[in-house]
């Protein structure tokens, strides 16, 4: 897996977002709007008419049928104009470690992101299960808020071409992406070895604390648990798609034989056998629509 991408995926895993409102508007041609007091993300989706983004003297066309994310004020600002009456769902967020969220600046300017919609009606049900969510407000609304907007950034994540990424990621921090790769690749190829912190210092020539200190700036944990993380994750493959014994599955990802099952309990909550009968299994086939109404009858 590409390390920029990997890296990505780890600080998602530690995203927090708190959905401010979502809502659907109509507006006429001739409305103005701009972002020199907002200090949070606005995610939108046109369904109908023309507006265009303005900054430095360029102009964007945002177009309907694709989900926009703009970024907070910064230091280039930014004006919407409608050209054409339009018709949109919107959301704004916050996230709330967003100094940590550095993926949020990666494409260029003055989007965060822009994805085409290839199932409107998908879109469109997120939206309004959050509108709905926010107008009937019950012990889960929160919950049903943030639930919404996660789901919408999974979307476009699964519909983003990862060309649109640089490496922007790595400025100004001394591990550059080919030190990563170095790195991240090592670990990979030598689970079933020792590896110590040294070791990885060495590949990335540099010294053990400050390895320790960026790598979990990146990562969102120590090398060390990375390392076990990737054990573990390894071993689970293994009891999946093969027959191994669990003895030699622990000496492929570098553990003793007692302590994968104790591992693997504590982060599932079943022992290998279990884990692999339990992954072996076909799932039932979904039940008809027929059948689902018979069922709640």
């Amino acid at each position: 897996m590409d390390t920029k991408i990997q890296i990505l995926q780890r600080q998602f895993d530690h995203l927090k977002i708190d959905v401010i409102m979502a809502a659907y508007s109509e507006r006429e041609a001739g409305w103005l709007n701009n972002n020199d007091e907002i200090d949070y993300y606005r995610v939108f989706y046109l369904m109908e008419g023309h507006a265009v983004l303005e900054t430095k003297g360029v102009g964007y066309d945002l177009i309907p049928g694709r989900i926009y994310v703009l970024r907070p004020k910064q230091k280039v600002s930014y004006n919407i104009a409608i050209k054409q009456t339009i018709k949109a769902y919107w959301c704004h967020f916050r996230i709330r470690n967003a100094d940590d969220m550095k993926f949020m600046k990666l494409p260029k300017l003055p989007f965060s992101s822009s994805v085409a919609i290839r199932d409107e009606c998908h879109v469109v049900g997120i939206m309004q299960k959050m509108i709905q969510a926010q107008e009937f407000p019950t012990v889960s609304t929160n919950l049903r808020l943030h639930s919404g907007i996660l789901e919408l950034i999974a979307y476009l994540l699964d519909h983003s071409s990862w060309d649109d990424l640089n490496d922007a990621y790595f400025i100004g921090n001394e591990v550059g992406k080919e030190k990563w790769d170095d790195v991240l690749l090592y670990i990979e190829q030598n689970l079933h070895h020792n590896i110590q912190i040294e070791d990885l210092a060495k590949v990335a020539y540099l010294h053990p604390n400050y390895l320790i200190t960026s790598f979990k700036s990146i990562m969102g944990c120590s090398p060390i648990q990375y390392v076990t993380e990737r054990r573990l994750e390894l071993a689970k493959k293994l009891l999946k798609e093969t027959d191994l014994p669990i003895s030699e599955i622990a000496g492929k990802v570098g553990m003793l034989n007692h302590y994968l099952p104790r591992l693997l309990k504590r982060h599932t909550g079943i022992t290998p056998k279990q884990y692999r009968r339990f992954m072996k299994l076909e799932l039932p086939k979904a039940l008809g629509a027929a059948e689902h109404k018979e069922v709640n009858n």
